[in-house]
């Protein structure tokens, strides 16, 4: 979809490019402050992409006196939106600016006119200092001092640089050198760390430079924390890898070749000092968060210069771990800073069966703990409820309801749920699950720092595979709430890896569904479908993790159910092993036997199960019913 302003007047001089995702708030201040420009506002455009933002980022472009553009694309990288960006514009000039950057009054006229006087095959790149409001951390004002995060302080104003200076934080250059070499590689490089110096790299090879004009000003209104700047250093040094494998020079990288390269021992070195400094990197960035509750601490220049130098060494060794996870083909997947990227819709399914107050109570809780910031849709699947639960939640107007005529069994629900999901996340939950405030944020926070993350579950009071933990609470939803927040507070953002886990409450991206499928219905009504799912998973080379920083409740069931599903989980013990290891004479609970599987390579075919439009069940009427008096 395109947005466009009129443009008049005796024509463009040059294109404002700005990939964007998720922060229109910070856009408008980019916004106004190009509406300040010295330029006259007909001798430039603005052509923003909207990298995927849900709901999608809307611009009130009458508002502004210059013509803009506004695009949008699946979100696919700021490398992609870019190039998107450049099929459009209109003026032979392109400048390339971040969504979070101020420009001075005089930065497009600056621009413009260094390209009237520089040589041909030149980039022009202007400075980008941190607001002052950005300064205001300790730890800002020691990148802004140093070259821990730019070289702008070893730079001299109105000097020539190679590629390494290719940034496109504030960079200008013909339109004509970036279709000549094909634009960015989106999808090598689908972040925003290395894409800007891979391209400059291939335009190198092309004779082209980078001049640095100091007077040429943008700010960065933004606080890179200590945290943050570690996480970035792990992606650095996966794009390096990847920037290396694609182009096949190792000299392009300082730190390989003061050593021995690329070697065998090399790994094994690398992989010794990661090892062995882990635990001391986690101290150091812990010092140097300390540091931010001391905003008016001024660094001599030896505490500054041991303090850089100590980040630095410090730093090689997520960037050093970021080489070997590339290089033996593991992504490590995109690092947080600040939470997950806000925005995205979550499909939340729920399947329901006779349990009116349960189904009640989760839902009322959704309700509760709903953050505007990660927008959801429920799907609730009724599975022939004949206690009021279908009419009750017919009259729900804030859920998308499915009716089963009878109990469809869980799988089979759930995978009707999946097939109407809209979501890039979707999030199973059994309709006795009571959700805290905060859940999904967590959830999606260690859905979203690992690339390859799978099935990403919490903890609570009642369910298998090492996930309940004792909750001495009452039924109090502030007794639940305070034990779920102190729980946040001191596991924050702790995990484990762990290959099956239980389904009560799990969060999954859409790629994990894309590629397994639904879940198996041989499995119905209930019992092993959920190690089924997620054992398959890990197989496909998604990594399950449990969050033990989130917390929910999951109520307790008795009675004949309780017998009833004790039948149900052996009955499909012997399927699961059955299928998972060749032979259902596998001892109840025995999951060193599938190890063999686990360890040996899988066909895609193997490990997904297509979503069918309305399967026969082929269960046993006898068991059916059984599951049906009971609910399943």
């Amino acid at each position: 979809m395109t947005h466009r302003t009129p443009t008049s007047g005796p024509g463009l001089q040059i294109s404002v490019v700005v990939p964007t995702y998720g922060r229109s708030e910070i856009l408008k201040t980019l916004l106004a402050a190009l509406d300040a420009q010295t330029l006259a506002k007909d001798h430039f455009e603005l052509v923003v992409v909207d990298d995927g933002t849900v709901p999608p980022i809307e611009i009130d472009t009458g508002a502004y006196g210059y013509p803009i553009t506004l695009l949008r694309q699946p979100n696919a990288g700021p490398g992609a939106a870019r190039n998107l960006a450049f099929e459009h514009v209109r003026s032979p000039l392109v400048l390339i600016l971040n969504d979070d950057a101020v420009p001075a009054p005089d930065l497009l006229a600056g621009h413009v006119e260094a390209h009237r006087k520089v040589p041909a095959k030149t980039a022009v790149l202007g400075s980008f200092p941190f607001t002052a409001r950005s300064m205001r951390s300790p730890f800002v004002r020691l990148l802004a001092q140093t070259t821990l995060l730019f070289d702008y302080v070893r730079m001299k104003d109105r000097g020539y640089y190679g590629w390494q200076n290719f940034w496109t934080c504030n960079l200008s250059l013909p339109l004509a050198a970036l279709r000549e070499v094909g634009g960015f590689d989106g999808q090598t490089f689908r972040e925003a760390i290395c894409e800007d110096v891979e391209l400059g790299y291939r335009l190198g090879q092309r004779g082209w430079r980078v001049h640095y004009r100091a007077d040429l000003v943008c700010e960065h209104e933004h606080v890179v924390t200590p945290r943050g700047y570690f996480q970035r250093a792990l992606r650095l040094g996966f794009n390096a890898a990847r920037m290396y494998e694609k182009h096949g020079n190792v000299e392009l990288f300082p730190m390989f070749t003061a050593t021995a390269g690329l070697t065998p021992n090399w790994r094994a070195s690398a992989q010794g000092t990661i090892e062995a400094y882990h635990a001391v990197q986690q101290k150091f960035v812990a010092k140097l968060e300390s540091m931010e509750s001391e905003p008016d601490r001024v660094l001599s220049p030896d505490e500054l210069r041991t303090l850089a130098d100590l980040t630095h060494k410090m730093a090689m060794i997520p960037y050093q771990r970021g080489w070997l996870l590339q290089l033996e083909g593991h992504d490590p997947g995109p690092t947080l800073e600040n939470g997950p990227k806000t925005g995205r819709l979550t499909s939340i399914l729920v399947v329901s069966y006779n349990a009116l107050a349960k189904t009640r109570a989760c839902l009322d809780a959704l309700r509760r703990t709903a953050d505007p910031r990660h927008p959801t849709e429920i799907i609730v699947v009724d599975n022939g409820s004949s206690d009021g639960s279908a009419e009750w939640l017919a009259q729900q107007s804030d859920i998308t309801f499915l009716r089963n005529a009878d109990n469809a069994g869980a799988p089979r629900a759930r995978n009707q749920a999946i097939a109407r999901a809209r979501g890039d996340y979707l999030a199973f939950l059994d309709n006795d699950v009571v959700p805290t405030q905060g859940w999904l944020r967590r959830l999606l926070f260690h859905a979203d720092v690992d690339g390859r993350s799978g099935c990403v579950g919490p903890l609570t009071n009642r369910a298998g595979h090492n996930q309940e933990i004792p909750y001495a609470g009452g039924p109090e939803i502030e007794d639940l709430e305070l034990f779920a927040a102190e729980r946040a507070r001191e596991q924050e953002r702790k995990f484990r890896y762990q290959t099956t886990m239980t389904s009560f409450c799990w969060l999954v991206r859409r790629e994990v569904v894309d590629e397994i499928g639904g879940f198996d219905e041989r499995f119905s009504p209930w019992g092993f479908e959920d190690d089924d799912f997620s054992m398959r998973a890990a197989m496909a080379g998604f990594r399950n993790r449990v969050a033990l920083d989130v917390f929910v409740r999951h109520d307790h069931y008795g009675g004949k159910k309780a017998q009833v599903h004790s039948e149900l989980l052996e009955r499909n013990w012997s399927r699961f092993a059955e299928k998972w290891c060749g032979s259902a004479d596998v001892a109840y609970g025995d999951y060193k036997a599938m190890q063999p599987a686990l360890k040996r390579e899988f066909q895609r075919a193997e490990y997904h199960v297509p979503i069918q439009p309305d399967p026969v069940s082929a269960l046993p009427r006898s068991m059916v019913e059984a599951a049906t008096e009971v609910g399943a």
